[in-house]
Protein backbone atom coordinates (compact mmCIF):
# COMPACT_ATOMS: atom_id res chain seq x y z
CA UNK A 1 0.00 0.00 0.00
CA UNK A 2 1.55 3.21 -0.99
CA UNK A 3 0.96 6.85 0.71
CA UNK A 4 -1.32 7.85 -1.91
CA UNK A 5 -3.47 4.75 -0.79
CA UNK A 6 -4.06 6.39 2.95
CA UNK A 7 -7.30 8.68 2.01
CA UNK A 8 -7.08 12.38 2.98
CA UNK A 9 -8.52 12.82 6.58
CA UNK A 10 -11.63 15.62 7.93
CA UNK A 11 -9.94 16.18 11.02
CA UNK A 12 -7.36 15.02 13.49
CA UNK A 13 -7.78 15.86 17.54
CA UNK A 14 -5.66 14.75 20.27
CA UNK A 15 -8.16 14.15 23.39
CA UNK A 16 -7.33 16.30 26.93
CA UNK A 17 -4.39 14.66 28.00
CA UNK A 18 -3.21 13.76 24.30
CA UNK A 19 -3.30 9.72 25.55
CA UNK A 20 -6.30 9.44 22.38
CA UNK A 21 -5.74 10.61 18.42
CA UNK A 22 -9.30 11.17 17.14
CA UNK A 23 -9.60 10.87 12.92
CA UNK A 24 -12.34 11.56 10.90
CA UNK A 25 -12.95 10.53 7.78
CA UNK A 26 -15.38 10.19 5.06
CA UNK A 27 -16.59 6.89 6.17
CA UNK A 28 -17.04 7.88 10.17
CA UNK A 29 -13.75 8.33 12.46
CA UNK A 30 -11.79 6.07 14.35
CA UNK A 31 -9.59 6.49 17.62
CA UNK A 32 -6.00 5.65 18.57
CA UNK A 33 -4.52 4.84 21.53
CA UNK A 34 -1.18 7.16 21.23
CA UNK A 35 0.19 5.55 24.94
CA UNK A 36 1.12 2.76 22.94
CA UNK A 37 2.83 4.75 19.64
CA UNK A 38 6.46 3.50 20.57
CA UNK A 39 5.63 -0.48 20.97
CA UNK A 40 2.85 -1.29 18.66
CA UNK A 41 2.93 -1.46 15.01
CA UNK A 42 -1.02 -0.97 15.44
CA UNK A 43 -2.36 2.04 17.38
CA UNK A 44 -6.48 1.25 17.50
CA UNK A 45 -8.65 1.77 19.97
CA UNK A 46 -11.54 1.77 18.45
CA UNK A 47 -12.26 1.26 14.91
CA UNK A 48 -16.23 0.59 15.13
CA UNK A 49 -17.95 3.84 14.95
CA UNK A 50 -21.72 4.22 14.27
CA UNK A 51 -23.11 3.43 10.90
CA UNK A 52 -25.23 7.07 11.16
CA UNK A 53 -22.39 8.89 11.52
CA UNK A 54 -20.35 9.71 8.04
CA UNK A 55 -17.83 12.51 6.65
CA UNK A 56 -16.97 13.13 10.48
CA UNK A 57 -15.24 16.77 11.13
CA UNK A 58 -15.67 17.56 14.35
CA UNK A 59 -14.58 14.07 16.61
CA UNK A 60 -13.65 15.75 20.35
CA UNK A 61 -13.52 12.16 23.28
CA UNK A 62 -13.34 12.35 26.88
CA UNK A 63 -9.99 11.17 27.88
CA UNK A 64 -10.39 7.51 27.58
CA UNK A 65 -13.69 7.20 28.00
CA UNK A 66 -16.53 5.96 25.93
CA UNK A 67 -17.96 8.65 25.27
CA UNK A 68 -17.30 10.82 22.33
CA UNK A 69 -18.89 13.75 20.32
CA UNK A 70 -19.06 13.75 16.86
CA UNK A 71 -20.36 16.58 14.23
CA UNK A 72 -20.41 15.42 10.37
CA UNK A 73 -19.92 17.12 7.46
CA UNK A 74 -23.70 16.21 6.15
CA UNK A 75 -25.04 17.58 8.70
CA UNK A 76 -22.76 20.39 10.21
CA UNK A 77 -25.40 22.18 12.46
CA UNK A 78 -26.03 18.92 14.67
CA UNK A 79 -23.81 17.32 17.10
CA UNK A 80 -24.01 13.59 18.13
CA UNK A 81 -23.60 12.40 21.92
CA UNK A 82 -22.52 8.79 21.17
CA UNK A 83 -21.03 5.79 23.49
CA UNK A 84 -18.64 3.90 21.46
CA UNK A 85 -18.82 0.50 23.01
CA UNK A 86 -22.48 0.00 23.95
CA UNK A 87 -22.96 1.62 20.28
CA UNK A 88 -25.82 3.69 21.88
CA UNK A 89 -26.75 7.30 20.45
CA UNK A 90 -26.61 8.93 23.70
CA UNK A 91 -28.65 12.17 22.24
CA UNK A 92 -28.37 14.40 18.73
CA UNK A 93 -28.89 18.33 19.29
CA UNK A 94 -29.66 20.44 16.31
CA UNK A 95 -28.53 24.29 16.42
CA UNK A 96 -29.51 27.09 13.94
CA UNK A 97 -26.04 27.46 12.61
CA UNK A 98 -23.18 25.50 11.66
CA UNK A 99 -21.32 23.99 14.76
CA UNK A 100 -17.19 25.24 14.33
CA UNK A 101 -15.92 23.65 17.40
CA UNK A 102 -17.08 21.12 20.53
CA UNK A 103 -15.22 20.78 23.80
CA UNK A 104 -15.49 18.79 26.71
CA UNK A 105 -14.33 17.72 30.01
CA UNK A 106 -16.03 15.46 33.21
CA UNK A 107 -18.16 18.12 34.10
CA UNK A 108 -19.29 20.26 31.01
CA UNK A 109 -19.81 20.34 27.05
CA UNK A 110 -19.12 23.51 25.04
CA UNK A 111 -20.59 24.17 21.76
CA UNK A 112 -18.99 27.11 19.74
CA UNK A 113 -21.28 28.72 16.90
CA UNK A 114 -19.60 31.80 15.16
CA UNK A 115 -22.15 33.92 17.23
CA UNK A 116 -23.03 32.16 20.64
CA UNK A 117 -21.57 29.60 22.74
CA UNK A 118 -24.25 27.16 23.96
CA UNK A 119 -22.54 25.52 27.80
CA UNK A 120 -23.66 22.03 28.52
CA UNK A 121 -24.18 19.81 31.75
CA UNK A 122 -22.11 16.43 30.93
CA UNK A 123 -23.71 13.96 32.75
CA UNK A 124 -27.24 14.86 31.50
CA UNK A 125 -26.77 17.27 28.67
CA UNK A 126 -29.00 19.65 29.88
CA UNK A 127 -28.85 23.27 28.58
CA UNK A 128 -27.07 25.04 31.40
CA UNK A 129 -26.19 28.54 29.63
CA UNK A 130 -25.70 30.08 26.80
CA UNK A 131 -23.32 33.21 25.60
CA UNK A 132 -25.20 35.34 22.70
CA UNK A 133 -23.45 37.64 20.69
CA UNK A 134 -20.04 36.70 20.96
CA UNK A 135 -17.56 38.65 18.72
CA UNK A 136 -17.46 36.87 15.16
CA UNK A 137 -15.62 33.85 15.62
CA UNK A 138 -15.60 32.03 11.98
CA UNK A 139 -12.93 29.83 12.94
CA UNK A 140 -14.60 28.41 16.12
CA UNK A 141 -11.93 29.31 18.23
CA UNK A 142 -12.41 28.52 21.89
CA UNK A 143 -11.25 25.97 24.58
CA UNK A 144 -12.12 24.51 27.78
CA UNK A 145 -9.65 23.54 30.78
CA UNK A 146 -9.46 19.96 31.24
CA UNK A 147 -9.57 19.95 35.04
CA UNK A 148 -10.22 22.87 38.01
CA UNK A 149 -12.87 25.07 37.22
CA UNK A 150 -14.35 24.47 33.76
CA UNK A 151 -13.16 28.15 32.62
CA UNK A 152 -13.43 28.52 28.64
CA UNK A 153 -11.63 31.20 26.86
CA UNK A 154 -12.56 32.80 23.65
CA UNK A 155 -11.81 35.65 20.89
CA UNK A 156 -13.29 39.14 22.93
CA UNK A 157 -13.02 40.90 20.08
CA UNK A 158 -12.62 39.80 16.09
CA UNK A 159 -10.19 42.47 15.39
CA UNK A 160 -7.96 42.57 18.66
CA UNK A 161 -6.26 40.04 20.16
CA UNK A 162 -8.25 40.22 23.29
CA UNK A 163 -9.31 36.88 25.37
CA UNK A 164 -12.12 36.35 27.44
CA UNK A 165 -12.50 34.04 30.36
CA UNK A 166 -15.81 32.64 31.13
CA UNK A 167 -16.14 30.59 34.12
CA UNK A 168 -18.86 27.32 33.05
CA UNK A 169 -19.39 26.38 36.74
CA UNK A 170 -20.61 29.66 38.27
CA UNK A 171 -21.25 30.78 34.90
CA UNK A 172 -20.23 34.15 35.17
CA UNK A 173 -17.44 36.19 33.08
CA UNK A 174 -13.48 36.14 34.86
CA UNK A 175 -11.41 38.40 32.77
CA UNK A 176 -10.87 39.91 29.60
CA UNK A 177 -7.03 40.71 28.47
CA UNK A 178 -4.99 41.56 25.35
CA UNK A 179 -3.39 39.08 24.13
CA UNK A 180 -2.04 40.41 21.08
CA UNK A 181 -2.14 43.52 18.55
CA UNK A 182 -3.88 41.19 15.74
CA UNK A 183 -6.52 39.20 16.16
CA UNK A 184 -6.46 35.99 17.92
CA UNK A 185 -5.11 32.60 15.64
CA UNK A 186 -5.02 30.11 18.43
CA UNK A 187 -5.27 29.45 22.07
CA UNK A 188 -5.02 26.53 24.76
CA UNK A 189 -4.96 25.93 28.50
CA UNK A 190 -2.49 23.84 30.39
CA UNK A 191 -3.64 20.97 31.90
CA UNK A 192 -4.99 22.40 35.52
CA UNK A 193 -6.27 25.91 33.43
CA UNK A 194 -3.65 27.85 35.31
CA UNK A 195 -2.08 29.30 32.00
CA UNK A 196 -3.42 29.77 28.78
CA UNK A 197 -1.33 29.61 25.66
CA UNK A 198 -2.29 32.58 22.17
CA UNK A 199 -1.02 33.38 18.88
CA UNK A 200 -1.74 35.62 16.27
CA UNK A 201 -2.83 35.27 13.06
CA UNK A 202 0.60 36.70 12.15
CA UNK A 203 2.07 33.51 13.96
CA UNK A 204 5.71 35.02 14.90
CA UNK A 205 5.10 35.46 18.59
CA UNK A 206 3.71 32.73 20.91
CA UNK A 207 2.59 34.10 24.25
CA UNK A 208 1.38 32.37 27.83
CA UNK A 209 -0.66 34.41 29.94
CA UNK A 210 -1.85 33.60 33.48
CA UNK A 211 -5.30 32.22 34.64
CA UNK A 212 -7.48 33.98 35.68
CA UNK A 213 -5.53 37.15 36.44
CA UNK A 214 -4.43 37.60 32.57
CA UNK A 215 -0.48 38.69 33.61
CA UNK A 216 1.91 37.51 30.54
CA UNK A 217 4.55 34.94 31.87
CA UNK A 218 6.50 33.90 29.00
CA UNK A 219 6.80 35.25 25.07
CA UNK A 220 8.56 33.30 22.54
CA UNK A 221 9.55 34.28 19.27
CA UNK A 222 9.27 31.23 16.58
CA UNK A 223 10.59 33.20 13.86
CA UNK A 224 11.71 36.97 13.07
CA UNK A 225 9.21 37.91 9.56
CA UNK A 226 8.01 35.31 8.29
CA UNK A 227 4.09 35.33 9.14
CA UNK A 228 2.70 31.83 9.03
CA UNK A 229 -0.39 30.00 10.70
CA UNK A 230 -0.49 28.73 13.53
CA UNK A 231 -2.66 25.38 13.74
CA UNK A 232 -2.00 24.07 17.08
CA UNK A 233 -0.59 24.84 20.96
CA UNK A 234 -0.31 21.95 23.12
CA UNK A 235 1.06 22.16 26.79
CA UNK A 236 3.01 19.23 28.33
CA UNK A 237 1.29 17.64 31.09
CA UNK A 238 3.47 18.97 33.80
CA UNK A 239 3.45 22.58 32.11
CA UNK A 240 6.86 21.99 31.55
CA UNK A 241 6.94 22.51 27.51
CA UNK A 242 4.90 24.09 25.11
CA UNK A 243 4.94 22.91 21.65
CA UNK A 244 3.57 24.73 18.15
CA UNK A 245 2.47 23.40 14.86
CA UNK A 246 1.57 25.75 11.89
CA UNK A 247 1.60 25.22 8.11
CA UNK A 248 5.54 25.02 7.57
CA UNK A 249 7.53 21.91 8.18
CA UNK A 250 8.59 22.98 11.49
CA UNK A 251 7.34 22.15 14.82
CA UNK A 252 8.65 24.61 18.10
CA UNK A 253 8.64 22.50 21.38
CA UNK A 254 9.66 25.61 24.10
CA UNK A 255 10.55 25.10 27.50
CA UNK A 256 8.32 27.12 30.21
CA UNK A 257 11.23 27.94 32.83
CA UNK A 258 10.13 28.63 36.40
CA UNK A 259 11.68 32.68 36.82
CA UNK A 260 14.41 31.29 39.46
CA UNK A 261 15.76 28.82 36.63
CA UNK A 262 15.53 31.78 34.02
CA UNK A 263 17.47 34.19 36.50
CA UNK A 264 20.02 31.62 36.97
CA UNK A 265 20.39 31.10 33.22
CA UNK A 266 20.55 35.00 32.17
CA UNK A 267 23.39 35.21 34.92
CA UNK A 268 25.34 32.17 33.64
CA UNK A 269 24.78 33.77 30.30
CA UNK A 270 26.31 37.35 31.48
CA UNK A 271 29.29 35.44 33.26
CA UNK A 272 29.95 33.33 29.96
CA UNK A 273 30.25 36.33 27.89
CA UNK A 274 33.43 38.59 26.86
CA UNK A 275 33.21 41.88 29.82
CA UNK A 276 33.04 44.33 27.14
CA UNK A 277 30.45 42.82 25.08
CA UNK A 278 27.77 41.78 27.80
CA UNK A 279 28.11 45.01 29.78
CA UNK A 280 27.50 46.89 26.14
CA UNK A 281 24.70 44.58 25.32
CA UNK A 282 22.91 45.24 28.87
CA UNK A 283 23.63 48.86 28.68
CA UNK A 284 22.43 49.12 25.35
CA UNK A 285 18.91 47.15 26.42
CA UNK A 286 18.10 50.00 28.96
CA UNK A 287 17.69 52.22 26.60
CA UNK A 288 16.17 50.64 23.35
CA UNK A 289 12.48 51.36 22.85
CA UNK A 290 10.11 48.99 24.54
CA UNK A 291 9.57 47.09 20.99
CA UNK A 292 13.27 46.44 20.50
CA UNK A 293 14.01 45.37 23.74
CA UNK A 294 11.38 42.74 23.59
CA UNK A 295 13.41 41.14 20.24
CA UNK A 296 16.45 40.79 22.20
CA UNK A 297 14.75 39.57 25.69
CA UNK A 298 12.35 36.97 23.58
CA UNK A 299 12.37 33.08 24.19
CA UNK A 300 13.76 31.02 21.27
CA UNK A 301 12.19 27.52 20.92
CA UNK A 302 14.37 25.09 23.04
CA UNK A 303 13.74 22.43 20.40
CA UNK A 304 12.41 21.51 17.28
CA UNK A 305 10.93 18.87 14.79
CA UNK A 306 10.99 19.07 10.89
CA UNK A 307 8.03 17.01 9.18
CA UNK A 308 8.82 15.35 5.93
CA UNK A 309 5.68 18.09 3.97
CA UNK A 310 4.26 20.96 5.08
CA UNK A 311 1.14 20.90 2.95
CA UNK A 312 -1.52 19.46 4.84
CA UNK A 313 -2.89 20.45 8.80
CA UNK A 314 -1.87 19.11 11.54
CA UNK A 315 -2.25 18.84 15.06
CA UNK A 316 0.66 18.35 17.85
CA UNK A 317 0.68 17.12 21.43
CA UNK A 318 3.35 16.72 24.05
CA UNK A 319 3.79 13.14 25.70
CA UNK A 320 5.61 11.41 28.26
CA UNK A 321 6.41 8.29 27.72
CA UNK A 322 8.97 6.05 29.73
CA UNK A 323 9.50 9.31 32.07
CA UNK A 324 10.80 10.97 28.59
CA UNK A 325 8.90 13.86 26.63
CA UNK A 326 8.01 13.10 23.32
CA UNK A 327 6.35 15.40 20.47
CA UNK A 328 3.39 14.00 18.48
CA UNK A 329 2.10 15.35 15.04
CA UNK A 330 -0.71 13.75 13.12
CA UNK A 331 -1.42 15.05 10.01
CA UNK A 332 -4.10 15.00 7.56
CA UNK A 333 -2.69 13.23 4.55
CA UNK A 334 -2.63 9.94 7.25
CA UNK A 335 0.21 9.72 9.23
CA UNK A 336 1.08 10.15 13.14
CA UNK A 337 4.73 11.19 13.59
CA UNK A 338 6.65 10.64 17.32
CA UNK A 339 9.61 12.99 18.09
CA UNK A 340 11.88 12.42 21.16
CA UNK A 341 12.60 15.93 22.81
CA UNK A 342 16.11 15.53 24.04
CA UNK A 343 17.00 17.28 27.35
CA UNK A 344 19.81 19.21 25.47
CA UNK A 345 16.76 20.26 22.96
CA UNK A 346 17.53 21.22 19.39
CA UNK A 347 16.35 19.07 16.39
CA UNK A 348 14.01 16.09 17.75
CA UNK A 349 14.45 12.68 16.32
CA UNK A 350 11.58 10.99 15.01
CA UNK A 351 11.72 7.63 16.41
CA UNK A 352 8.62 6.36 15.17
CA UNK A 353 5.96 6.96 12.04
CA UNK A 354 2.09 5.63 12.08
CA UNK A 355 -0.15 5.43 9.13
CA UNK A 356 -4.12 6.86 10.40
CA UNK A 357 -7.12 6.74 8.64
CA UNK A 358 -9.51 4.57 6.79
CA UNK A 359 -7.51 2.56 4.80
CA UNK A 360 -4.16 2.80 6.58
CA UNK A 361 -4.85 -0.69 8.82
CA UNK A 362 -3.46 -2.73 6.33
CA UNK A 363 -0.66 -0.32 5.57
CA UNK A 364 0.56 -0.62 9.59
CA UNK A 365 0.32 -4.14 9.35
CA UNK A 366 3.02 -4.55 7.07
CA UNK A 367 5.17 -1.24 7.29
CA UNK A 368 5.15 0.66 10.62
CA UNK A 369 8.40 2.55 10.92
CA UNK A 370 11.18 2.66 13.17
CA UNK A 371 13.15 5.98 12.43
Amino acid sequence: MTCEDVAHLLCVNFNQDAKSLAVGHSNGYILYKTSDVLESSILLDNADCSPAIHDAIIVERLFNSSLVVIVSQKEPRVICIYHFKSKNMICVYKFIKSVLNVKLNRDRVVVCLEDSIHIYVLKDMKLLHTILDTPLNRLGLIDLSPAGSSLIAYPASAEAGSVHIFDCMNLSAVNTFTAHDGPLACLKFNSDGTMIATASTKGTVIRVYSVPQGTRLFEFRRGMSRCVTIYSLAFSADSTYLCSSSNTETVHVFKLEKPEDQEKKQEASAQSSSGWLGYLTQAASNYLPAQVNELMTVERSFAHAVLPGSDKKNVAAMLTINGQPHLLVATTDGFLYCYRVLSSGGECDLVKMHRIGANATEANRGDSSNC
